[in-house]
């Protein structure tokens, strides 16, 4: 009777014991984090943003519009304002990254010396415009810790991944909504910490509508992205995310 009631528990825990493993396995870090791109990007998006560009010695804000077709990797961005630098334009089709200059009345492409610069003057890399869906496929993804809101996901460059950052620590609420990227190069020093807030409706799905990006090598230096709107998975049209369209007016309805 003892052994047969040992056995009846043993049995029981089983498949608790399996959910754990299951819930800690690299293959479920990695779905987390394709979620989390799902949840913030969808298959396609178009988005209005204002940045707020912070350091000790200046202040800038940029208005920009951004059209992104994840699946294909692709996306178009034009600046609203300030006056000065209204329709500068970037484009990423092809693994090529390519900006265009109104003043100039030409279009330019990043070269890959250029990638790790700033982009606009902010905390964020023309890098991070290029790379921003390999982060997924570029890293071994796996568990570090899961608590009653959050599971933090510790991503580890693949050894010939064309990328930056040779870890990032994502936090990630347990609705799947992000809460923090912190970014470390290959020698595991603490670079950047990325911050979601102020989570809101859009087109019909609660996301951070506020992301900061601190860059901790430099004293009070801080980038704020403000989501204003933002539409999902609509037909975005083939021609948006060609050199042609650089030249052109456009910006979002």
């Amino acid at each position: 009777m003892l052994i047969r009631c040992l056995v009846t528990l043993l049995l029981l825990c089983l498949p608790q014991l399996s959910f754990a493993e299951q819930e800690k396995s690299p293959m479920n870090a990695k779905n987390i984090i394709q979620k989390v791109q799902k949840l913030m990007r969808s298959n396609t998006s178009t988005a209005r943003y204002t940045m707020q560009i912070q350091t000790p010695d200046w202040q800038r804000s940029i208005r920009f519009d951004a059209w992104d077709d994840r699946l294909s990797k692709r996306f178009f961005i034009r600046v609203l304002a300030p006056r000065k630098e209204k329709d500068t334009a970037w484009l990423k089709a092809d693994k090529n990254l390519w900006m265009y200059l109104p003043k100039l009345e030409r279009d330019i492409r990043i070269p890959a010396s250029m990638m790790l610069s700033s982009w606009m003057g902010s905390d964020f890399t023309n890098d991070d415009l290029v790379k921003m869906d390999s982060v997924v496929e570029d890293y071994h993804h796996r568990i570090l810790s899961i608590d009653a809101y959050s599971v933090i996901i510790e991503s580890i460059a693949k050894p010939d991944a064309p990328v930056v950052w040779g870890k990032i620590i994502h936090t990630v609420a347990k609705n799947g909504t992000p809460l923090s990227d912190d970014y470390y190069d290959e020698h595991g020093k603490h670079i950047r910490h990325l911050g979601f807030s102020e989570v809101e409706n859009m087109d019909g799905r609660r996301i951070p509508t506020r992301w900061v990006m601190s860059a901790l090598q430099k004293q009070d230096h801080r980038t704020v992205l403000k989501l204003e709107k933002a539409t999902f998975d609509r037909e975005i049209p083939n021609t948006v995310f060609t050199r042609g369209n650089l030249r052109q007016r456009t910006s979002m309805r």
